[in-house]
């Protein structure tokens, strides 16, 4: 039995051997050219709005408009400039007031409103909206 164990010995080993049996295993997701790494900064862009305020936005790509900043394409928009209002031309001062030629139409001021507009009715009287 000893005689049969030695010639498995000289045969098997060998055999494992060439086999790659006694080389070390690498490491899950090595490999022997390496694995090509990739990474990517993040950017960001800010833009001043000519309300005052200001948009930004952080990707890969990033690009700064008159109005808006885009990253990987996706735009932030400056939010619209509201009119400042003054008492003669708010809308409120306006609706009710006599008005002519009938079908006339004139811009008004509405706080949070970009376009709101006044017309005038055919009872010779502003109708305003913030359309």
């Amino acid at each position: 039995m000893k005689r049969l164990l030695g010639v498995l010995t000289v045969l098997v080993v060998p055999v494992l051997w060439a086999c790659g049996g006694s080389a070390p295993v690498e490491e899950a997701g090595e490999s022997p050219e390496g694995l090509a790494e990739s990474s990517s900064a993040l950017v960001r862009c800010e833009q001043t709005c000519s309300n005052g305020s200001t948009v930004s936005c952080e990707g890969n790509t990033c690009t700064v408009h008159a109005d808006s900043v885009e990253c990987d394409g996706f735009y932030n928009i400056c939010p619209p400039t509201l009119p400042l209002c003054g008492l003669n031309n708010r809308c409120s001062q306006l609706a009710g007031k006599a008005c002519s030629p009938v079908g006339a139409t004139r811009s008004c001021c509405l706080p949070g409103h970009p376009n709101p507009n006044c017309y005038c009715m055919p009872t010779n009287v502003w109708a305003c909206s913030a359309l």
